[in-house]
């Protein structure tokens, strides 16, 4: 009983802070932020500059080459010429 008692009064003073970040007393949190209007139209336009523009540095950017970590520990191939 002890334990169930301590364990209910964990749970409370574990969720009583939850409370403190409402704005309005007994109002959910979410409940008071304000609504927001979707984008308009006109930043439309600039979102597709910025593609522009990020495509652009991307391409600006040089090729990735392959590296081999074990490179300077394998012995380079011998050419089967010299035979």
């Amino acid at each position: 009983m002890r334990i169930a008692a301590m364990t209910a009064v964990a749970i409370a003073l574990l969720t009583t802070p939850t409370q403190a970040q409402s704005m309005i007393p007994g109002q959910a949190p979410w409940q008071s932020l304000p609504k927001m209007d979707k984008s308009a139209p006109a930043e439309e336009h600039p979102a597709k500059a910025d593609d522009k523009a990020y495509k652009s540095a991307l391409d600006k950017i040089p090729p990735k080459q392959a590296h081999d970590p074990w490179g300077n520990v394998r012995e380079k191939p011998q050419s089967n010429s010299s035979r």
